[in-house]
């Protein structure tokens, strides 16, 4: 079948899917009713859709790919799914059927940590190369283990917080797994002759196709919105991002550019809390770019295109750069003083509100 039929085909089939399930779920009053942590003025939707949409992403997978069910880097990915939807599907219980009970945040963190080990304990990743100005680094199998804990984490956290108005991180990790297929289908397979791993580059690029065009249709449907994912669907789709950039080893940085703007967010919020509320950095509030922006008066629909104009940029630059590492360093470098500059003049010099007052509740009257 041509490459590029394959493409459409893709997206036709998590199109119907992704319609088929919510005429269901409507059809069954499945529906989400508002509550304390949702204030828009919208009927109820169909709600528990990350279960769905993993159903679809199974779906899609066996019926395109089915030959990655045998890699053990998949199943590495379905351990970690495993555990961590046990532990989040009480958590969103929590908003669902009103239960009292919340599972407690540092029991979260360990499940999570535990996950990600055990993801790459059965995937056998091991031996580790990252590249750090054109020097090679070997990380050991336990220090692996620990910087993947940490950089699964961050990425899985960074994305989750970028949530907040609709179909926002949806359509910004539909331009990132774009990003990571078009590096490999146009950068990394024309520029070497010889590749050490190229099942695992054929895995990480079909993949990342397939979880593009989910978040795609996602996008769409998540609008309005027409249902719900909730935070349980952003981890699963974070973390395919974390998962796929050390699958793909030394194409690691090209990520960390790719997710410069949630990364220079979640390092600028973290600072904020402990340098200036003087509290825990892992206290919520909303002092994010989103909340940020909201609070300077700028409407949703301006937010949701800078965010995706700055990813389609970066985007660009990464594609246009090729294997260059020194020239993808430099423009980390830029748009890190580009942001921090913009951000201590507005908040720090000028005195700006940066983000909205955490005890009010105003703020959630939109759209």
């Amino acid at each position: 079948m041509p490459i590029r039929l394959t493409y459409i085909l893709i997206l036709v089939v998590v199109s119907l899917l992704a319609w088929g399930w919510l005429a269901l779920f409507k059809k069954l009053n499945i529906l989400d009713k508002p509550w304390k942590d949702l204030k828009w003025t919208r009927k109820p939707v169909p709600t528990m859709q990350w279960i769905v949409v993993f159903m679809i992403f199974l779906a899609v997978v066996s019926l395109f790919f089915p030959e990655m069910w045998t890699n053990r880097l998949m199943l590495g990915f379905l351990a970690w799914w495993t555990l961590i939807m046990v532990v989040e599907l009480i958590t969103e219980l929590e908003y669902i059927w009103k239960i009292n009970f919340k599972v407690p945040a540092w029991a979260r963190f360990i499940v999570h940590i535990l996950a990600a080990c055990l993801a790459l304990r059965i995937s056998g990743i091991h031996d580790f190369e990252f590249i750090l100005w054109w020097q090679v680094f070997v990380f050991p199998q336990w220090l692996l283990y620990v910087a993947f804990a940490i950089w699964s984490s961050v990425v899985t956290n960074a994305v989750n917080w970028i949530d907040w108005i609709n179909a926002q991180w949806n359509g910004i990790l539909t331009i990132w797994f774009f990003t990571i297929f078009g590096l490999i289908q146009r950068v990394v397979f024309p520029s070497y002759t010889e590749f050490s791993n190229y099942d695992t580059l054929l895995l990480v690029q079909q993949l990342s196709l397939v979880l593009a065009m989910i978040s795609l249709v996602y996008t769409v449907v998540e609008f309005k919105p027409l249902w719900l994912i909730r935070d349980i669907w952003t981890m699963f789709l974070a973390f395919w991002l974390a998962y796929l950039s050390v699958l793909w080893w030394a194409k690691i940085w090209t990520l960390i550019v790719a997710l410069s703007l949630v990364i220079f967010d979640a390092i600028w919020v973290w600072l904020y809390r402990i340098l200036i509320l003087k509290r825990s950095p892992m206290q919520w509030d909303y002092k994010h770019m989103h909340h940020r922006l909201l609070r300077l008066w700028w409407t949703r629909w301006e937010v949701r295109a800078f965010v995706r104009i700055w990813s389609i940029v970066m985007m660009i630059l990464m594609l246009i750069q090729w294997t260059n590492r020194l020239n993808k360093l430099i423009i980390f470098a830029i748009m890190a003083l580009l942001f921090f500059w913009i951000n201590v003049y507005l908040f720090l010099i000028k005195k700006l509100p940066c983000g909205f007052d955490d005890k009010k509740e105003d703020h959630f009257e939109w759209e």
